[in-house]
């Protein structure tokens, strides 16, 4: 019997395996896909360097850049070009630069004059209650505190390129906790920012958090952890079934057409919601499953576009650009890729990463690729002064992309804690539970491997 079974070899679950393998433990992780890492995928060709999911990693702590280092990627870290520190958000149909000094943001056109007051008037505004504040949506919540200028022309954008959503259906306790808290805490958002810097300093625990990649693209760290486990990792394999025996866990995958079966005294499950709700559960834990909500994955398209660079009039100086809903464009936002980082295009061109879908345009989720393309390169031609067509186009097609932490979220995360409660050894992770950016994934397959059994030498 083994100590542990992990259900799905995406980031989460492949830092638990490795983690768990690392202090002795004997372990198989179950992955349906051909390849490790879920949507951290990376692939080189005609000198384009492209990512299919994630762009970059923004460091969450140091113990994740600790981890890096412990799997011998040092060499491959690559970090953000410093021309690229710009973030562009499109107001009146043209890219305009985010301030980054007090003095840029009395002059940005991105923001009214109210608005630029609404924003220093934030101290000063109440706070709401608990129980008000726990069920509170994004938008609802900043336009509350800030107003509706700063949630037209920063948070909506911002939303819509990290989570593919929508702030009117983002509940913020559970998208944006760390701004629950300042307020919660402190009346005040940047009070509480403000004495949270200060708490860390004086702790000893302030971390320049920073975006990071790797030379290979940032599936090389997926692939270096698989390489790792060997033959722990079963790939192109299904959970079938799960079933508590006793007091362990049996659980069936096919491979192959071929039936496989495991037993382990810890089940730890890093999988979408969806995917969770597919597998065969003894009746006592499907029941509470079925009746949980279903979280929402809205569609997203990521398009490789590469040009040669003086087809594009931009400058390209910054990280990318995004569009909020108010405005005309129907892409999401577009990444400078080739800016980022080194290496991401051939010389004398360079690489924009478009996305388009989410939910705001879920009538995009079927469109055929070419009819894509076009509305890329529309909305290109408007913003950045595009000439010509791209000579190089790769489409990558996420029908299930971003977990939404909508009012669902709650009631569905509370189900999977019942369940971690009343049945031992059960732990859930992933992003469908522990937040969607990469560093917060791989910090949960971190907590899973601290959460197995305590008569195990963790």
């Amino acid at each position: 019997m083994q100590d542990a079974i992990i259900l799905g070899g995406g980031i989460s679950g492949l830092t638990a395996g490795y983690l768990a393998q690392k202090q002795g433990q004997d372990i198989s992780v179950i992955e349906k896909g051909k390849i490790p890492g879920g949507p951290i995928s990376s692939f080189r060709e005609e000198g384009y360097l492209v990512e299919r999911g994630p762009n970059s990693l923004l460091l969450p702590d140091p113990w994740v850049e600790t981890f890096i280092e412990e799997l011998g990627l040092r060499d491959q870290l690559q970090e953000t070009n410093p021309i690229a520190s710009k973030r562009y958000i499109v107001k009146n149909g043209r890219p305009e630069a985010v301030p980054s000094s007090p003095l840029q943001a009395v002059f940005t056109p991105l923001f009214s004059l109210r608005g630029k007051f609404g924003f220093l008037l934030e101290p000063f505004r109440k706070k709401i209650s608990d129980r008000a504040g726990s069920r509170e949506t994004v938008a609802s919540f900043v336009k509350r505190r800030m107003g509706l200028d700063f949630l037209d022309y920063a948070i909506d954008p911002f939303v819509s390129g990290v989570y593919a959503g929508d702030p009117n259906r983002l509940i913020l306790e559970h998208a944006f906790p760390l701004m629950r808290g300042f307020e919660r805490d402190s009346g005040s958002i940047i009070r509480g920012a403000i004495k949270h810097k200060k708490k860390q300093k004086r702790e000893g625990t302030a971390y320049k958090k920073r975006s990071i990649s790797f030379k290979d693209g940032l599936g090389i760290l997926p692939q270096t952890i698989a390489r790792k486990l060997g033959n722990r990792l079963w790939l192109g394999s299904e959970v079938v079934a799960v079933n508590r025996v006793e007091d362990h866990w049996q659980v069936t995958w096919k491979r192959e057409g071929e039936n496989f079966e495991g037993f382990a005294k810890n089940l730890l499950v890093c999988l979408p919601s969806h995917a969770i709700k597919r597998i065969a559960w003894s009746e006592r834990i499907a029941a509470p499953l079925r009746s949980s909500p279903n979280l929402e994955y809205p569609a997203v398209h990521s398009l490789a576009l590469g040009f040669r660079r003086e087809q594009i009039a931009h400058a390209l100086d910054g990280f990318g650009v995004l569009v909020p809903s108010k405005e005309p464009p129907t892409i999401l936002g577009a990444l400078f890729s080739s800016s980022l980082y080194e290496g991401r295009a051939p010389d004398g061109h360079c690489l924009l990463t478009v996305m388009l879908g989410g939910i705001r345009h879920p009538e995009l989720a079927a469109l055929p690729q070419d009819r894509l393309l076009e509305l890329a390169l529309r909305d290109l031609r408007a913003l950045l002064g595009l000439k010509g067509d791209p000579s190089f186009y790769r489409c990558t097609s996420w029908p299930r992309a971003i977990p939404q932490y909508t009012r669902d979220f709650g009631p569905w995360r509370d189900t999977l804690k019942s369940l971690a409660e009343e049945f031992p050894g059960l732990h859930f992770g992933g992003n469908s539970v522990d937040g969607i950016a990469m560093g917060a994934s791989i910090l949960s397959g971190k907590r899973l491997a601290e959460c197995l059994d305590k008569d195990i030498d963790v």
